[in-house]
């Protein structure tokens, strides 16, 4: 009969298992084959004596591996973090993916970590983004050319068309203008993931970005009819950021928010502090986001809703990893019917 050792010890993936007390209970043959150990050595000491023999290997030093301690704050937690290791023959990405361990009868006496090789998908995503960022690249100089033609063709500067003939411009216009934004978007988000992205940071009040970005749509908002506001606390903390980059994530967040608004309403911007933290709320009270689609909407070409009203489908992938970027975090909160809120949190500026 084969017995669970058998099984865990036949995965090309490594585990381990810890317990209540953090110490070994059990590594898998691929995990000794990793560390380069043997797990009768190990089973029984504290998980933490593993650290001078795999912090070398480690790009970044502050990566803390089986040592993560964060999860005994939260033993039902589920966790997952990408490592770089170091090996002979270069770089490996791992995947670690950690959970409770239960007994049969349920009850939580440790945790597992599982460590998956992802390198071959790593490697498939910088060059599918490579291309993707040399194609816009390519693409962006002769769409900018021919808008620059058409724009000048219904200026008049090549002499009177007729009504038809403008009519089939402006929509060849329109549609320049569409692929730009969506080339721009891709060449935006490709930079970010390739982490060439360069934040110019400085102190500011968050309060001074969102009016700026709220003038910058005042015209959509007027002529959608929806109403703006902005709510702020008489001491809001600076914060230090890339203002440009995140005027791009506040004017990301209101088009949205008007796009998805009906007529008479009103989209507000709420800004608080607490506990280090800068928080900037956007909400309106649309068509709402499904609780199912929710998951989505941070996805690359995601477009979710009954109401889908255009866009390149890059806007919030890129809202988000700026937002990132930045060492912010940023998430959803919405009702079908009710409204959504695109809530985003920035870390004070400190001394």
């Amino acid at each position: 009969m084969v017995t669970l050792i058998e099984i865990f010890d036949s995965l090309a993936s490594g585990v381990i298992a810890v317990d209540l007390e953090n110490r070994v209970a059990f590594l898998n043959r691929a995990m000794c084959r990793r560390l380069g150990v043997k797990a009768e050595d190990w089973v029984g000491r504290h998980a933490a004596e593993l650290l001078g023999l795999i912090a070398p290997r480690l790009i970044s030093a502050e990566e803390k591996f089986v040592m993560r301690l964060g999860w005994q704050q939260d033993p039902e937690a589920k966790l997952s973090h990408q490592l770089e290791w170091k090996t002979d023959d270069g770089i490996v990405h791992l995947r670690e993916d950690s959970g409770p361990l239960r007994s049969s009868e349920g009850k939580l006496i440790g945790r597992v970590f599982v460590y998956h090789d992802i390198s071959r998908e790593k490697d498939i995503d910088r060059m599918k983004s490579e291309f993707i960022s040399v194609a816009s690249h390519e693409l962006r100089t002769p769409m900018t050319s021919i808008k620059g033609s058409v724009d000048l063709i219904l200026s008049g500067f090549a002499g009177e068309i007729t009504s038809d003939a403008q009519e089939l411009l402006e929509i060849a216009q329109k549609s320049c203008d569409r692929l730009i934004r969506l080339i721009n978007d891709i060449l935006d988000l490709s930079k970010i993931e390739a982490g060439q992205i360069k934040l110019n940071l400085a102190r500011m009040d968050l309060t001074d970005i969102v009016q700026r970005s709220v003038r910058g749509v005042r015209q959509i908002a007027d002529q959608a009819e929806v109403n703006l506001r902005v709510h702020r606390p008489s001491d809001l903390p600076q914060v230090e950021v890339d203002k440009d980059r995140i005027e791009q994530v506040v004017t990301n967040l209101l088009s949205n928010a008007i796009k998805f608004s009906p007529a008479q309403a009103e989209v507000r911007v709420d800004l608080t502090a607490a506990d280090g933290w800068v928080q900037c709320a956007v909400v309106d009270a649309g068509c709402g986001i499904s609780e199912k689609d929710v998951p989505k909407v941070f996805g690359k070409f995601q477009q979710v809703g009954e109401k889908r009203k255009g866009g390149t489908g890059l806007g919030l992938a890129i809202t988000q990893a700026l937002i990132q970027e930045h060492h912010g975090k940023i998430w959803i909160e919405s009702k079908v019917n009710v409204g959504t809120s695109f809530i985003f949190r920035l870390p004070a500026a400190t001394g």
